[in-house]
């Protein structure tokens, strides 16, 4: 199928209707990256929990849930890319939605991109290593994956979206076959048991705040759908329904792989787990050998190849809005007329992407780069869900109250639109006391220092832009949306 090509004087856009629910929940699960989450997370969540790691993601998919409510009412009312940056823009005003926005090109493109790419490819490295006895560095693997990177986020959300989504299902289907083959052989040895859904399976010196903040994060990225709005087929339905879909199911795979990992490994084996950097690899040596061993390698590395992919997807949509508003370069705002991708914002990204992830790699270790920016990347998120969670709250006391209680089929309700924001908003607040208190170990505790600078600077790009560009200020953060399209 040949792309369409814009035949009109007016410049390219984002192609309207040109995809479906099922692409937006591919998009929100390949941002969340949830084999690979549930791969890299489990080891330092085993030494916090022990085998109470599945009780620890029960918590946090109610936590998920709450997010999800405040995400998908601005997502019905306004389907754009700009996704952070317009809520907050509708809810608490320009200035703060440009620091959502401000906050999203840390998050989705400088932090978020590098960190999977930095991992993946030390991974990979050592995968060529340990099997096949092949060794290039790391750097040549992280070069190679950025660019494949850029180039099919280039070519197409289409294709990069089948692209994720062929990927996912054999990452799915790895995962699936580990779970049979460790519930069959618990159920001959008797093993199956309900202590790690309880606080039986808690360790003496056991950290279950910070046990159940690494299940929140491991949620993080199903925003991801909200930037398809302006491509998507009937938007203000879809993008709630594909968050909701995916929160869901995400929500029960982490449940579900959180048990197989403690009762594969042993539930008195915990100490061991919290030790091992490849507990996947360890159970699937056990149950099948070395060949489903190397099948989890390859789909951990998948994961954070899928991921990227998403994550700049997103992360390019976003800046190319902003951009469109004149509040970055124009020159970002720019659509490739066959494509229709935002091609200058996705090799800006990927330019980003390369000098962070590969400094940052060279400068500490692969290992120590992912922890890093992870922790960015998660101080990032934290504050914009909490900015989103108050806009939600705002947005609809303020602006659309009076016209929704005059409607009896859609009035103010105050579970969806009061309570529940503020009890996210509560809950994201815990949440960030304890991502800071106590401190990380060095490098990570400078992580909170680059997030408050990066804030200071946004904040004085802001005010400049106040001063040289008043009018872009003004008419930021507008949306044109088909009206057509009732609101659910």
């Amino acid at each position: 199928m040949t792309p369409a090509t814009n035949s009109s004087n007016e410049p390219p856009k984002l192609q309207r209707n040109t995809l479906q629910l099922r692409h937006a929940v591919v998009m929100a699960v390949a941002a969340m990256s949830p084999v690979g989450a549930i791969f890299f997370n489990s080891t330092p969540q085993v030494g916090l929990v022990g085998a109470a790691m599945p009780l620890c993601y029960i918590v946090g998919f109610g936590m998920a849930l709450l997010v999800v409510n405040q995400l998908s009412l601005l997502a019905a009312e306004f389907p754009t890319s700009g996704s952070f940056y317009t809520f907050v823009n509708q809810g608490l005003g320009v200035r703060w939605g440009f620091l959502a926005g401000w906050l999203s090109l840390i998050s989705f493109g400088i932090v978020a991109i590098p960190s999977f790419i930095v991992v993946l490819s030390a991974n990979f490295q050592e995968l060529l290593l340990h099997w096949f006895g092949v060794h290039l560095h790391w750097t040549l693997w992280y070069c190679l994956f950025s660019l494949t990177l850029a180039a099919v986020c280039y070519r197409g959300i289409r294709f990069s979206l089948q692209l994720d989504l062929t990927l996912f299902i054999f990452e799915l289907g790895v995962c699936l076959f580990l779970a049979l083959m460790v519930f069959m052989q618990a159920g001959k040895t008797g093993q199956l048991t309900l202590v790690p859904f309880t606080s039986e399976g808690l360790p003496q010196h056991s950290n279950l705040v910070s046990g159940v903040i690494l299940s929140i994060l491991s949620f993080v990225g199903f925003e991801g759908a909200t930037t398809l709005g302006e491509e998507v087929q009937k938007p203000r339905q879809s993008i709630p329904k594909a968050m909701a879909i995916t929160v869901v199911l995400v929500g029960v795979f982490y449940v579900l792989m959180s048990y197989v990992a403690t009762v594969g490994y042993g539930i008195h084996n915990m100490a061991a787990f919290a030790q091992d950097a490849a507990p996947f690899d360890t159970i699937a040596r056990h149950v099948w050998g070395s060949g489903l061993a190397l099948l989890i390698d390859c789909a951990g590395i998948i994961a954070g190849y899928t991921c990227a992919v998403a994550c700049l997807n997103g992360g390019a949509r976003i800046v190319h809005t902003i951009s469109r508003e004149e509040l970055f370069p124009r020159w970002l705002a720019h659509i490739h007329p066959t494509y229709h991708t935002p091609a200058n914002a996705i090799f800006a990204l990927s330019g980003c992407s390369v000098f962070v992830g590969l400094g940052l790699g060279i400068l500490l270790t692969p290992i120590q780069a992912y922890a890093f920016l992870g922790t960015v990347l998660t101080l990032a998120s934290i504050a914009i869900y909490g900015l989103i969670s108050l806009a939600c709250f705002r947005y609809f006391w303020t602006k659309r109250r009076t016209q929704l209680e005059q409607n009896s089929m859609t009035r103010l309700r105050w579970l969806r639109h009061v309570l529940l924001p503020w009890l996210s908003i509560i809950a994201i607040s815990v949440v960030l006391v304890g991502t800071l208190y106590p401190p990380p170990p060095a490098p990570l505790d400078f992580a909170p220092i680059v997030v408050l600078i990066w804030l200071l600077l946004g904040i004085g790009v802001f005010y400049f832009l106040q001063i040289h560009k008043p009018s872009a200020i003004c008419q930021a953060g507008i949306v044109v949306v088909d009206e057509t399209e009732t609101l659910s």
